[in-house]
């Protein structure tokens, strides 16, 4: 399969938006690399610090971001980075026009704002576009969940429509479990999903008029909390390993929504016929979104051709040196004891990370009982 090219002239410049300094650092070096210029709209100075980013902007409540971030992208053409799915949801209830919540967002056209934030969105807009998902039901009122459970069939996932990191999902198994959540004061409306047996895989990338620039296959292996919280480890593969009909699968996905920067992409994989059932598209980047880096998969060099030259990806996917898989930690996830024994690895990430960021991290609890059982083992 052969994907068209896309024109476009090149931005130069970014604008990043949001709180988190670990995952703007990250996103800030990859365009950094990409050849962008990166400001930031953020509550964190300390970004500033870094060479990655240019200039940091004092972050105000919406709409006063949002008229900035506007004002900013009307002056410089350039791509403006959504980091938090709270800003996402912001951009697009906010009092402005479709065009200009476009400008704002990683999507294509006013048509595809209905996915924007939300789960029942995505849902119903995968189903219109014929996207392989799980099945669904949308509950609008507590008193119809047990009779929307009981007609999907258990085993079942319950999640509240806006919600993020794991949060606001709930497992239900029985009638029983179905009768509890219904007497809970849960943010309506509901999305009621079947239960997939089988494992969670991201395929989060960056898109340009629906067609993926670079993307990610990585299955997660360790979760904070449920299964359905942050991951602190993944396996990821080499896209040349990746079989044509996930490359398809996500090119319908792509062009389904409207993508067009930054998604973070997660899909089921079923353990019984191996199908891929997407079931996330958050549009922002996620804190792996350079991790493939380290293995030698670096997006920058793809986004700039994107930009500069209009490509995307065709199949086949080019080959690539090195292992099949390649397991990576996060840091940010883990403990002080697990970084400092090196667990899973993890001493290969850091030259990814500002080394102040990994001290502070270190300065922990765990990191001054490890000093005080040091200091008591060197007096003998």
């Amino acid at each position: 399969m052969c994907l068209p090219t896309l024109a476009s002239r090149p931005p130069h410049a970014a604008l990043l938006v949001g709180h988190s300094r670990h995952q703007m650092r990250s996103v800030a070096r990859l365009l950094g690399r990409a050849g962008f210029t990166s400001d930031a709209l953020s509550s964190d100075p300390s970004l500033a610090r870094r060479q990655s980013v240019r200039r940091v902007f004092p972050f105000e409540p919406a709409p006063g971001w949002i008229e900035a971030a506007l004002d900013w992208q009307s002056r410089t053409g350039g791509l403006v980075v959504p980091c938090d799915d709270d800003l996402v949801r912001q951009v697009r209830d906010a009092a402005i026009s479709l065009p200009a919540k476009c400008r704002l967002l990683p999507i294509a056209a006013p048509e595809h704002l209905g996915h924007a934030g939300s789960k029942v969105g995505l849902a119903r807009a995968l189903a219109k576009a014929g996207v392989a998902a799980p099945r669904f039901a949308v509950v609008e009122s507590a008193g119809t969940l047990v009779a929307a459970c009981e007609g999907l069939g258990y085993p079942l996932v319950v999640k509240v429509d806006e919600s993020g990191g794991g949060q606001g999902v709930f497992p239900c198994r029985s009638r029983v479990e179905a009768e509890a959540l219904a007497a809970r004061p849960l943010r309506l409306p509901l999305l009621v999903q079947e239960l997939i047996d089988g494992d969670l895989i991201d395929l989060s990338g960056f898109f340009r008029g629906g067609l993926p620039v670079h993307f990610v296959f990585n299955e997660s292996l360790k979760t904070v909390g449920s299964r359905f919280g942050v991951s602190i480890l993944r396996r990821y593969t080499r896209l040349s390993r990746v079989e044509r009909e996930v490359f398809e699968d996500l090119v319908q996905f792509g062009e389904a929504l409207g993508l067009d920067g930054f998604v973070n992409v997660s899909a089921l994989r079923h353990s019984g016929d191996g199908r891929l059932l997407f079931i996330e598209a958050d549009l922002r980047p996620n804190v792996w979104v350079e991790a493939s880096r380290i293995f030698g998969d670096d997006p920058a060099p793809k986004i700039r051709s994107a930009f500069e030259e209009g490509r995307v990806l065709t199949w086949p996917l080019p080959p690539e040196p090195g292992p099949t898989t390649v397991d990576l930690p996060y840091p940010f996830r883990m403990g002080a004891w697990e970084l400092l024994t090196n667990r899973y690895g993890v001493w290969r990430t850091f030259g990814e990370h500002a080394p102040i960021d990994l001290i502070r991290l270190l300065g922990g609890p765990a990191w001054r009982s490890f000093q005080g059982v040091w200091r008591r083992f060197r007096r003998g």
